[in-house]
């Protein structure tokens, strides 16, 4: 009688951390949002020991290529590579802060697993401007975290707004203003009140 061993298969991935948590004595839990997978929750093994491998690599809101497996009930992250941390530099500017906001705001709207790669682009793209001194915190803040609830589906894009919507992400800050910023906020502050996340 032959016996076949059960091989996990292990996915290559780009991702960012949302956040993470401490679980046990020496494991970690970490929110991923991965290109290929979507948001995912991920257990790590041993990373908290003071000989973890991965110990400096699992940054909150840095980019890594992370290794996983997928089990029966949770994934898991067996490696990973530090790619760059947004944060290293400005942790305390206005536009580290609404970075780390639109991160938690996309974390709490997204629902399941599944690739949006879309979504993954503009983490990218927001976490390449942290560093930047001629863009507008508020603006950058407020378009942000509008373009997240469009991009998952809650807010609909009209005709005036397509170009915040379709232009790189710097562009379109930089064709902000008051008005524009102030429907915005109401439809973000809409979203959350609708959907009472």
């Amino acid at each position: 009688m032959l016996h076949f061993r059960y091989m996990h298969i292990i996915h290559h991935t780009p991702a960012v951390i949302i956040k993470s948590m401490p679980v046990g004595e020496a494991n970690k839990r970490v929110w991923l949002l991965t290109k290929e997978f979507g948001l995912i929750v991920a257990m790590v093994q041993g990373v908290r020991k003071p000989e973890a491998k991965l110990r400096g690599h699992l940054v909150d809101y840095a980019f890594i290529n992370a290794d996983l497996v997928k089990g029966k009930e949770v994934w898991r992250l067996i490696s990973c590579e530090m790619l760059f941390n947004p944060l290293e530099a400005r942790t305390d500017s206005l536009l580290a802060r609404g970075y780390v906001r639109s991160l938690t705001m996309l974390e709490r709207f997204m629902v399941g697993e599944g690739a949006h790669e879309e979504l993954f682009g503009h983490a990218e793209e927001i976490a390449q401007l942290v560093m930047r001194d001629d863009i507008d915190a508020q603006y950058f803040d407020t378009l942000s975290l509008w373009r997240i609830i469009t991009i998952l589906g809650y807010v609909a894009v009209d005709q005036k707004d397509q170009v915040f919507f379709n232009i790189p992400f710097d562009q379109a800050v930089l064709q902000m203003d008051a008005i524009h910023a102030k429907y915005m906020i109401a439809a973000v502050n809409q979203s959350i009140s609708d959907s009472q996340l």
